[in-house]
């Protein structure tokens, strides 16, 4: 009858995926039935939307209602045929569960749209499982989260950019932004890839792929702008493939100027600020998901070291200086010992000195591997990448391994292992820290002082 074909099997993979993540969703909800942590937020702020109080806010929530809405247009239809409404904290938990199914399906969209013609279809549908089970993504599909949904709309929209529907990756980019304001980031990183590739293809004839390239083309613009009408034909086209994505990030400064800042409730939490070492500690998340790749990685970037020791001293020296003068501890990451950060803070960061700048070489080597697996992109893509992992993760005073989720997906969705031993691998270890964690959840509980529920540890 021959090998059935990919195409074929992934529903089955999807379902099973899907029924999996539902066991895990059951046993978190068996031990854990009320709102958690933020759930105790975005729970009674859905159920206030369920219940058509759309005027009512919780001052505490500093997100747009994204998901809210969405929780409302997926259970709206189901309360309907059962005649009752569905906003209870299984339910709302639900709508995360639909949504890690889709991503696993644009995952697996995204891998073969970049990789379809060089990596075997197989080792794609094992890529993009692997993926999705991303633990600290994972986790998260299990609560009354905003990452699931946010991060699924973002690979969506970078999906319909590569399809080549700019218009509609700008409406997905809408909903991204209701998701998490921070999205915006990722808009303005679509048209800038867009405006690059109407450049390229108006002045190049071809993509700019290196400093050649775009030193050819700032030449042929500076010719092209003593020829005014060949130039503003030239722009015309970028703002007309563009317009889209400038439309909404227009519209996002006209929000931010009417609120007075991004942030939407209590802001005090959250304020931006200047923190360096977030950089490292995204290229420390990025080597510890990423483990298997690891022992590939490290002979070249052995070599980078022996080759250029000047480049790499200064890059030790300005990460030694960062975490020296830079390094912020935000309150909450001292006070909350219901996240694994904190242990790792206390236990590590915080109890000794050294081991802050003991890890720098480890960041470098962490940055080497994101750049090795985005080495295969443009120049444009690359610098733009970088300048909009900065401007994600910068800003942020906390620690929080939940902002790294979209930056380390864009990294690795962008190089498709060949290696079977390594995808296994990757699979055996996302399951084995995925059921780790829910152990953890599950039997390790404690009582704060002022509080007779139960606490528990999650990411």
């Amino acid at each position: 009858m021959g090998t059935p074909q990919p195409s074929f099997i992934f529903p089955l993979v999807v379902g099973s995926f899907t029924a999996v993540s539902y066991v895990f969703l059951v046993a978190v909800y068996t031990v854990q039935p009320t709102p958690f942590i933020d759930e105790a937020f975005h729970v009674p702020q859905a159920q206030k939307y369920c219940a058509g109080k759309f005027k009512e806010w919780d001052a505490k929530i500093t997100t747009l209602p994204g998901l809210y809405l969405f929780s409302i247009g997926l259970n709206g239809p189901v309360s309907w045929v059962l005649g009752r409404q569905l906003c209870d904290v299984f339910s709302l938990r639900v709508t995360n569960l639909v949504a890690a199914a889709f991503m696993l399906s644009s995952l697996h969209k995204l891998l073969t749209f970049l990789h379809g013609t060089k990596v075997d279809g197989w080792k794609l549908i094992l890529a993009g499982v692997n993926l999705s089970l991303l633990p600290v993504m994972y986790w998260f599909t299990f609560l009354y989260y905003t990452d699931t949904l946010a991060t699924l709309v973002v690979l969506v929209m970078m999906l319909l950019h590569f399809h080549r529907a700019p218009t509609a990756a700008a409406a997905m980019g809408v909903v991204a932004v209701m998701m998490r304001q921070t999205n915006i980031i990722w808009v303005g990183f679509l048209c800038v890839l867009q405006a690059a590739d109407v450049l390229g293809a108006r002045m190049l004839k071809a993509p700019i792929n290196t400093v050649n390239d775009a030193k050819t083309l700032v030449k042929r613009l500076r010719k092209t702008a003593t020829k005014p009408y060949r130039l503003a034909e030239v722009l015309a086209d970028v703002v007309v493939e563009c317009f889209g994505y400038g439309m909404v990030l227009v519209s996002f400064l006209v929000f931010v100027g009417y609120n007075g800042g991004i942030v939407v409730g209590d802001r005090s939490a959250h304020q931006a600020t200047l923190h360096l070492p977030q950089l490292g500690y995204f290229a420390l998340f990025f080597i510890i998901f990423s483990l298997p790749h690891v022992p590939h990685h490290i002979k070249p970037f052995l070599r980078v070291c022996q080759r250029r020791p000047g480049l790499c001293a200064a890059m030790l020296v300005a990460g030694v200086m960062a975490v020296h003068s830079n390094t912020l501890v935000h309150p909450y990451l001292l006070a909350d010992n219901r996240h694994l950060t904190f242990y790792l803070w206390n236990r590590f960061y915080g109890k000794y000195a050294a081991a802050r700048y003991i890890m720098v070489p480890v960041y470098m080597f962490g940055g080497f591997m994101v750049h090795s697996f985005i080495q295969s992109r443009s120049l444009v893509f690359r610098l733009l990448y970088l300048f909009c992992v900065a401007a994600t993760l910068v800003p942020q005073r906390l620690l929080e391994p939940r902002y790294f989720i979209i930056p380390f997906l864009v990294a690795r969705l962008q190089t498709a292992s060949r290696s079977w031993w390594q995808l296994w691998a990757e699979t055996l270890y996302f399951l084995l820290i995925n059921c780790l964690t829910l152990y953890l959840f599950v039997s390790k509980t404690f009582l704060w002082e002022d509080s007779t529920e139960l606490q528990r540890i999650i990411w």
